[in-house]
């Protein structure tokens, strides 16, 4: 695979402003590097609009679920110094858990322990704003039940990454927010990070709305609330820093590098599509690390992305809601791999059609079609002849195991849009993300709006 040596700024510039041109963010920060140095960074809009406070690439945002990259990190850290071991079982350090005896921190980092997902409002009456201790959170999480026993499903959970967080106080004898700066922070020159409420001041502020039509969240959320699974604000200077150390081995030795960006696996042996704060995956052949991040009522939709053989790092950090920019930063993050890889081709297409009617439609047919496959029944009028004869009785049972077993369709983002033969069909990747996990859904509409072909692959 034949990669350009160096990237053009200017063009990398213009894949920024025609994302801000399509209004879907207040602001948001671009920051670019590839084999060694930084190439671009640089903001968008204004991080707060009624002051005109214009977004530069040292603005603090809070970056959400990417904070889980720094967690790991720090667990891996500690394993490397021989305080802890990765098979250690959760009730060494949290033996009021559920499951605790059962749990390992392996699975914790992977996703696969069974721990009920929190802060849902709806459950428990939780500590939203100014200083929040661990222990209040704790005392909460304690009560809830597994959603299912250890290591035998997939499913995103902010609990598994707040009870590493406090691992690593337990473990260090240093809070998490004190072992993250001396550890991760102070010795990489991320001058603009910090953790938790403390680290919440002169941040680029939150807004909510639709495009076109922002308005600051009336009260923000303390980011103490998401201990070790999405407290921490950065920058996009800094967050460069930070994928560069890590492409460059300089805060863990190979062994633990390889393990962090490595996929888990569940009791049975099965994959999952989660290593340890990082999502495995690929563009075009291009091997991918990334994590998105979002903070309700306190931040933006955000994307790191590290593709460690092409020595490439892109960070996009906005203050927009993630139902509105979510899918943009995905998208630059395609275009500038198409920069350097002549063989992807560019995606103009797919920025044309994000959110637009026709994208509308597709998502909602996926979405229908996964949906009936799950339940084991479809609808067969919105499928074409051809995927009609296929989808035998037969067939269809074996897909509904295989569908149903990953849980509730969350999210899609997509990556890909490809006109097919004389124009008779689309052809759509999207990624999306379920219950029990990260896939890619392939699906092929035919020119009258018929569903001619649907895959869920890892």
């Amino acid at each position: 695979m034949l990669a350009q040596t160096t990237l053009d700024a200017a063009a990398i510039s213009r894949i920024g402003r025609t994302a801000y041109e399509q209004n879907r963010a207040p602001g948001f920060s671009l920051a670019v590097w590839y084999k060694g140095k930084v190439v671009f960074a640089n903001g968008y809009g204004y991080s707060d609009v009624a002051a005109k406070t214009p977004v530069m690439a040292d603005t603090r945002f809070p970056i959400g679920s990417i904070t889980k990259q720094f967690t790991a990190v720090s667990i891996m850290l500690l394993a490397e110094r021989g305080r802890i071991l990765l098979d250690d079982k959760l009730n060494r350090f949290l033996p009021e858990m559920p499951n605790a005896d059962k749990i390992t921190l392996r699975m914790l980092l992977n996703q696969t322990s069974g721990l009920h997902n929190y802060p849902l409002t709806s459950e428990h009456s939780w500590p939203l704003e100014g200083q929040i201790d661990s222990k209040s959170i704790f005392a909460i999480l304690k009560t809830d039940r597994p959603d299912f026993p250890p290591g035998e499903r997939w499913e995103y959970s902010n609990t598994n990454y707040a009870a590493l967080a406090e691992v690593v106080a337990k473990s260090s004898g240093l809070s998490f927010d004190q072992f993250v700066q001396q550890n991760i922070f102070t010795p990489l020159l991320m001058t603009t990070s910090g953790v938790g409420y403390q680290a919440q001041k002169e941040i680029a502020t939150p807004y909510e709305g639709t495009a076109g039509n922002f308005a600051p969240v009336p009260v923000q959320l303390s980011l103490d609330l998401f201990y070790g699974a999405g407290n921490i604000v950065s920058s996009a200077n800094d967050l460069i820093r930070w994928d560069a150390a890590l492409i460059g081995g300089r805060l863990l030795n190979p062994a633990a590098m390889r393990e962090l960006w490595t996929a888990g696996r569940l009791a049975n042996g099965q994959l999952v599509n989660y290593a340890m704060g990082f999502v495995p995956a690929s563009i075009a052949g291009h091997r991918e690390l990334w994590h998105n991040g979002y903070t309700p009522l306190a931040g933006g939709y955000c994307l790191n992305a590290i593709f460690p053989d092409d020595q490439l790092a892109v960070v996009v950090l906005s203050n927009s809601p993630d139902a509105v920019f979510q899918g943009m930063p995905e998208q630059m993050v395609h275009e500038i791999i198409a920069m350097i890889d002549p063989h992807v081709s560019t995606s103009q297409q797919v920025a044309s059609m994000e959110g637009t009617d026709e994208d509308s439609r597709t998502r909602t047919l996926a979405r229908t079609i996964f949906e009936e496959i799950s339940a084991g029944r479809v609808d067969r009028s919105i499928l074409s002849p051809e995927m009609d004869a296929d989808l035998t009785p037969a067939r269809l049972a074996q897909s509904a195991r295989q569908m149903s077993a990953l849980g509730r369709l969350i999210q899609m983002t997509l990556r890909q849009k490809t006109t097919l033969g004389n124009g008779s069909s689309v052809y759509y990747v999207y990624l999306a993300f379920f219950t029990g996990g990260v896939r890619q859904i392939l699906i092929t509409i035919t020119n009258d709006g018929r569903v001619n072909s649907f895959q869920v692959v890892p």
